[in-house]
């Protein structure tokens, strides 16, 4: 992987857009291959690959699993109506617009919602910043953060398109973390812990960084890019010290943590074979505002498809992007993929027993240096296995 040493550090160097620091890991699903390191350029900051990142996002697929263990022991039924578990989702509403006086109107939807909904982001629901309804609807709360300290207070229980009808961003899998809760009687943290973490010798994960002194004492500082330069970020909305375990995008830990965990996956230690076959497999009704990346603005295109060439055909699995052909050089048909907020990047190949992860701790998320170096990293993971 010497190779790959030699451009990152390109990356990394002050001429054009620099990035600051990266740890790239992967890992072979037979054990032959293990690699993590990081890269931190001219920074004064630590360049332990053990370094602990908030990796947002990438949280979901850690929650797939705890999911996916409560539907194989039949604690969860991936197409029952979430209602029996979540109330507040009985007679989902739909948000169609706003009256004369800027008072929300909705009307109920057709359909019921599911869990398999939730998990592949067609159930309805929207992130603030992913639908203009949903965005009015939270400038209509004043100063009200985006973030709250529980997933009851941050994400309100409605939808902005009928169950089903297309594919959108939103807060599914943070919902489903509460059923996963519910059904167990724990905490989604202390679930994972013992059925997840505990059983690979992932020690390193939290939702709590003020319960884990010890990670927050090796926690990556958050970076902006600006026409100027790399800033520090400072206030940002993320809530710390929160509450609830958020399922959507609150873990925090590092690159060897995550190949532990995504090696546990690939050897069945976590999930049976079937399951895995169901996670990776396309679950979309209908691909509208997936399938066209030319849709999306550059950042967000980037956040969605990241290092998987516009050309190249998606669905969406159990709960990542699945590219439904090969891509030449890198991974398989219906490999998994995902990102987190601050550039963390992650994929899946099980056809070919490999998963890679890239984190930092960069915005604005969908940075383009991030996603080009990404592929890069990945095609020399494929070169290394060859």
């Amino acid at each position: 992987m010497q190779s790959i040493d030699h451009v990152v550090e390109t990356y990394l160097s002050q001429e054009g857009q620099p990035l600051p620091r990266v740890t790239l890991g992967a890992v072979s699903c037979d054990g032959s291959f293990h690699y993590a390191k990081c890269f931190n350029g001219d920074s004064v900051e630590s360049s332990r690959a053990d370094d602990v990142h908030w990796i947002a996002s990438a949280t979901k697929f850690i929650t797939s699993i705890a999911v996916m263990q409560c539907v194989e022991r039949g604690l969860l039924d991936l197409d029952a109506d979430i209602s029996s578990i979540l109330p507040e989702w009985k007679d989902p509403q739909i948000l169609t617009g706003f009256g004369e006086k800027n008072e929300p109107q909705f009307r109920p939807a057709k359909r019921r919602l599911t869990l398999r909904l939730l998990m592949t982001h067609s159930g309805g629901l929207a992130y603030t910043f992913m639908h203009p309804l949903s965005i009015r609807y939270q400038e209509l709360q004043g100063d009200r953060p985006l973030v709250l300290q529980t997933i009851r207070e941050s994400f309100q229980p409605f939808l902005v398109f009928e169950p089903g009808e297309q594919w959108l961003y939103g807060p599914g899998l943070e919902w489903a973390g509460l059923m996963v809760e519910h059904v167990t009687s724990l905490k989604l943290g202390d679930y994972m812990r013992q059925h997840m973490f505990e059983p690979v010798g992932a020690g390193d994960v939290t939702f709590h960084l003020n319960e884990r002194p010890d990670l927050r004492a090796r926690k990556v500082k958050l970076w902006e890019r600006h026409n100027d330069g790399l800033k520090e970020a400072r206030d940002f909305w993320w809530p710390d010290p929160v509450s609830d375990d958020i399922g959507g995008g609150g873990i925090y830990t590092n690159v060897p943590e995550l190949l532990k965990i995504y090696l546990g996956v690939m050897q069945g230690k976590l999930l049976r074979p079937e399951t895995l076959k169901l996670m990776f497999k396309p679950h979309l009704e209908n691909l509208k505002n997936l399938d066209n990346p030319e849709d999306h603005g550059l950042a967000a295109r980037n956040a969605i498809y990241n290092a998987v060439p516009i050309n190249v055909p998606v669905d969406y699995g159990i709960s990542g992007l699945i590219n439904t052909v090969e891509v030449p050089g890198r991974r398989s048909q219906y490999s998994l993929s995902w990102s987190g907020m601050p550039n963390c990047y992650w994929w899946m190949d099980i056809e070919k027993g490999v998963a890679g992860v890239y984190l930092s701790q960069l915005l604005p998320t969908g940075d383009q240096r991030a996603v080009e170096l990404l592929a890069e990293f990945e095609r020399a993971v494929y070169a290394a296995l060859k």
